[in-house]
């Protein structure tokens, strides 16, 4: 059963569940008339998680090659996935898995690189709510923004999982609120990005357990820089500069998470408001580099995949969530990471730095 809570019906929120749309531009270079302008869409809204993009512009890794961006926020994975794959955009990131579904639909993508090695999908749920299993999500109310990552993936969760999805009464929210009807309880339990959502529930004092893919058999990859085929075909080299900046930027953050927090919250100063917000996304960044400190950085370099996982993340994504009918294109006509592969590794040092840091937060996901 799928059921709808609007905005407007929803007045009380828990504060501070939202960040406003942000749009950032590169300083004029002054080399301007030899630049290339991009466009550049988040798959949320800005956050820890993804602060990177403004380091990698602040920092000047993107001028110093050359590129003028414009960043905008996104409204989830599905719809980022979407927007670059129409064009809306010249470069955005997308949960892999949303990304790869759309892809077998017949949206035209190509993927550049892995920026994140772990989804956080999953549902997450008040501890006093009585829900101990993923069992015991059968027969309560789930919210849920259909446009999210996770969400076309919580059927096979449910398979995975033991319980029947059919069974819990999904309500569709606005992903503006979806946080907020945990946390009044208008809702049992919320399907979505765990990395996005458990930062700023910690922060306020909320005890939420999660469920995550990953813990059910779904080792699913998180962000994959994305773009359309025509425009890797036709600038190659651009493509690669901007995955570059890219991880330029996500490796900064690991490495000097203070600086990259205060860089971030001048580029969105929303996001340094109140404390809560402050420790949200010290919260933020400390999971981003739990999910990025993964085997596959220590053996071929920063953004670069394991084909065999992700082999077998497109696998499951077939056999469970494909249509019939539905084909899976071979990898090699989409996925375009071989130059990204060992060109940005964490020195010995540098890597035990970084696992130190996300250590204190791995709990959180628990």
């Amino acid at each position: 059963m799928t059921r709808e809570i609007d905005r407007r019906s929803f007045v009380k929120t828990a504060a501070g569940t939202a960040v406003a749309a942000t749009t950032i531009a590169t300083a004029p270079n002054v080399f301007a008339a030899s630049n290339k302008s991009i466009t550049f869409t988040e798959s949320w809204i800005p956050n820890g998680g993804s602060q990177w993009v403004r380091v990698a512009i602040a920092n000047g890794y993107f001028k110093k090659r050359g590129i003028d961006v414009k960043v905008s926020r996104g409204f989830g994975s599905v719809a980022s996935a979407q927007a670059v794959g129409q064009g809306k955009f010249d470069f955005g990131i997308s949960a892999a898995p949303a990304a790869f579904l759309q892809v077998v639909k017949g949206l035209k993508l190509a993927h550049l690189a892995c920026l994140s090695y772990s989804s956080s999908m999953g549902v997450g749920y008040l501890r006093d709510s009585g829900i101990k299993s993923p069992k015991d999500l059968e027969g309560r109310k789930m919210g849920s923004v259909v446009k999210s990552g996770e969400f076309p993936f919580l059927p096979l969760f449910g398979k995975k999982a033991g319980f029947d999805f059919e069974k819990v009464d999904v309500v569709q929210v606005d992903n503006k609120i979806r946080t907020g009807v945990l946390l009044q309880k208008k809702v049992d339990c919320i399907s979505c990005f765990a990395s996005s959502v458990a930062p700023d529930v910690k922060a306020k004092g909320y005890d939420v357990g999660w469920f995550l893919y990953d813990n059910y058999d779904m080792p699913f990859y998180g962000y994959m820089l994305i773009t359309q085929p025509e425009m890797y075909a036709k600038d190659k080299g651009l493509c690669n500069a901007v995955t570059e900046a890219l991880v330029e930027g996500i490796m900064y953050t690991m490495l000097n998470p203070e600086e990259a927090n205060d860089i971030f919250m001048k580029a969105v100063p929303e996001a340094g408001l109140s404390k809560s917000k402050r420790d949200a996304l010290k919260l933020e960044t400390g999971l981003y580099a739990h999910v990025m400190n993964r085997p596959e950085v220590a053996a071929t370099g920063m953004g670069s995949i394991d084909m065999g996982k992700y082999k077998t993340m497109t696998d499951m994504i077939m056999q469970y969530v494909a249509k019939p009918g539905e084909t899976a294109p071979p990898l090699e006509s989409f996925l375009h990471v071989d130059h990204i592969v060992n060109k940005y590794k964490f020195t010995p040092a540098e890597s035990a730095k970084v696992d130190a840091f996300a250590k204190e937060f791995a709990a959180i996901l628990s």
